[in-house]
C-alpha cells in the first residue's frame, strides 16, 4: 500500500485524492480487508485523511498533515 501512495503521491497533492474501490479492483477478501485496515492505520497517523460522503459508499483518501513524511 505504501508503495502505491508513493506512485501516486504527486497525483494526490493538491488533487481529490484516490478511491478505495480503485485499490481494490480484482482483489480477494483478504486483500480487501488488509488494504482497509492499512488506511486505517494511516489515518490515525495522520498520513491519510479518509472521507466518506454517504453510509456504504466509496471511502476517499487524500493527503494528510504528515503525508510527506513518508
Amino acid at each position: 500500500l505504501l508503495h502505491i501512495l508513493q506512485v501516486r503521491a504527486p497525483r494526490c497533492r493538491g488533487a481529490s485524492g484516490f478511491h478505495l474501490s480503485e485499490l481494490c479492483q480484482g482483489g480477494n477478501r483478504t486483500h480487501l480487508a488488509a488494504t482497509f485496515f492499512c488506511l486505517l492505520v494511516l489515518h490515525k497517523q495522520r498520513v491519510l485523511e479518509l472521507r466518506q460522503e454517504v453510509a456504504y459508499g466509496d471511502i476517499v483518501a487524500t493527503p494528510g498533515p504528515r503525508f510527506s513524511q513518508l
